[in-house]
C-alpha cells in the first residue's frame, strides 16, 4: 500500500480572534491530492498496489496526545483488515503546494534515496525545478526489509512543498488569494506521475 495524506484542518483562532485561513496550509495539499484521485481515475489508470488517500485533522490536541506526525497506524485501524492485510511500502506527504516564495518544489525524503530519485526524476519529466530538501535519510530503514513497514510507521517517507511555503503558514494572510495556479498545477504533475509510476513500478 501506498498512503498519500495531507493535513485539512486550521489552528482555531488566535486570543486576539485572529483567525488563520488555512489556503496553503494545507487547503493546498488537500485540493492537490483530490485532483491526483480523480485525474487517476479519469484516466483509467489501475495499479498493482494500493493507495490509501487520508485527509486528516492534526492542529492541537486531539484525545490528549499530539497528532502530529500523524501516526499511520492509525489509519490503517481505521478499517478492519487494513493493518494486518497490508504492507506500507511508501508514505506521501502533501503540505504547501499552492503558493511560496521560490521558484522550485521542494523534495523532502527520510526513508529513500530512490523514493526522492522518483519524485525528483517526475518533477524533470514536467518541467518543473525541484531540489531536496534537508531532511537525514535513516540508513536503518533503507536496507531493511519491506515486510517491517506493516505499521506504516517506518516506512519511507517523502513530503512535497514549495520553497517559502511557511511564509504565510499559520497566518491570517494565508488566503486563496495568495495561491498560484501554477504552482498548484505544476505540483499535482509532479505527484500524480511519480504516485501513478510508484504504483506500477514494484522495485519502488
Amino acid at each position: 500500500m501506498v498512503i498519500v495524506m495531507a493535513q485539512y484542518d486550521t489552528p482555531p483562532p488566535s486570543p486576539d480572534s485572529a483567525t488563520y485561513p488555512g489556503a496553503n496550509d494545507n487547503g493546498s495539499g488537500v485540493a492537490v491530492m483530490l485532483e491526483v484521485v480523480r485525474a487517476m481515475r479519469e484516466s483509467g489508470y489501475e495499479p498493482y498496489r494500493t493507495f490509501l488517500f487520508v485527509a486528516y485533522s492534526g492542529e492541537g490536541l486531539e484525545g490528549g496526545e499530539w497528532v502530529y506526525p500523524p501516526d499511520v497506524g492509525k489509519f490503517l485501524e481505521a478499517k478492519r483488515g487494513f493493518k494486518s492485510n497490508f504492507e506500507v511500502v511508501a508514505v506521501v506527504e502533501l503540505r504547501g503546494v499552492g503558493a511560496g516564495d521560490g521558484e522550485g518544489v521542494v523534495i523532502s525524503a527520510g526513508g529513500s534515496t530512490r523514493l526522492a530519485d522518483l519524485f525528483e526524476a517526475s518533477a524533470r519529466q514536467m518541467g518543473v525545478r525541484a531540489r531536496r530538501g534537508g531532511e537525514a535519510v535513516d540508513i536503518s530503514i533503507v536496507f531493511e526489509e519491506m515486510s517491517r513497514y506493516d505499521s506504516g510507521q517506518e516506512a519511507p517517507r517523502v513530503g512535497l512543498h514549495w520553497d517559502g511555503w511557511e511564509a504565510t503558514s499559520r497566518r491570517p494572510e494565508d488566503t486563496l488569494d495568495t495561491l498560484s495556479r501554477a504552482k498548484l498545477e505544476d505540483a499535482g504533475r509532479v505527484v500524480s506521475l511519480a504516485l501513478m509510476t510508484l504504483g506500477r513500478e514494484l522495485e519502488y
